[in-house]
């Protein structure tokens, strides 16, 4: 459902004016910023984010692999999709940019945001410029739904897949032992439908990104 939709969205988007501007800006390298040590740290970051390294999901999932299966293929398949994924996006996040910034007359970089500006703000515009946008708008955000039950269903698995083996009880009572864990997530999350919901995400996660001042999310 993700490449269905990133795949109309770009469609649409390459036909708007101003956005070849956009994918110029997106494919234009300045080979300067490499000496830059924050454009790597900032690359790791999102690189070591985006497949889960550390968290122990891929470790949890692979642990009901077969002993013989092929983890060095799987690693393989998984960064490169992953990376693909990353590479086909920005040509649509950057198409309608390029869009925005000839239709408000501003320069390019003034109309990117990272955090949650892109998602709910980004998108939901450049979906308002499709045909029938009040249906793309339902099915954009059933595939930002699916897509956080999904990564939530990983990271709770992990959890629960570690604490299962390291305490074997545990093997008889898993159902019980998986409600208690969403059902505490889901109490721990009502944190972030607070008056001080932004400063929440912004300690919990990297969702608000890193220079947004925390008081100013409180605000």
């Amino acid at each position: 459902m993700p490449y269905v939709v990133l795949t109309v969205l770009l469609l649409r988007g390459v036909t708007l004016p101003g956005a070849i501007d956009g994918i110029k800006a997106y494919l234009s390298v300045d080979f300067l910023r490499l000496c830059d040590a924050q454009v790597w740290i900032e690359a790791a970051t999102q690189i070591c984010f985006s497949l889960g390294v550390g968290f122990g999901v891929l470790i949890a999932f692979s642990s009901y692999n077969k002993f013989t299966n092929n983890c060095y293929r799987d690693a393989i398949i998984t960064s490169s999709i992953n990376s693909l994924t990353s590479f086909f996006s920005g040509f649509v996040i950057f198409s309608f940019l390029g869009y925005m910034s000839q239709k408000h007359n501003v320069a390019l970089d003034k109309v990117a945001t990272d955090g949650p500006g892109l998602v709910f703000i980004i998108y939901p515009e450049a979906i308002a410029t499709l045909p029938g946008s009040s249906v793309w708008a339902v099915i954009f955000f059933i595939m930002l739904l699916t897509l956080g039950i999904d990564s939530a269903m990983g990271g709770m698995e992990s959890v629960i897949t570690g604490l299962i083996d390291e305490f074997k009880f545990l093997h008889k009572h898993r159902e019980l032992f998986t409600l208690f864990i969403v059902v505490s997530t889901f109490l721990i999350s009502l944190f972030c439908v607070t008056n001080g919901r932004n400063l929440c995400v912004h300690i919990v996660g990297p969702f608000c990104g890193r220079d947004i001042d925390p008081l100013r999310c409180a605000d």
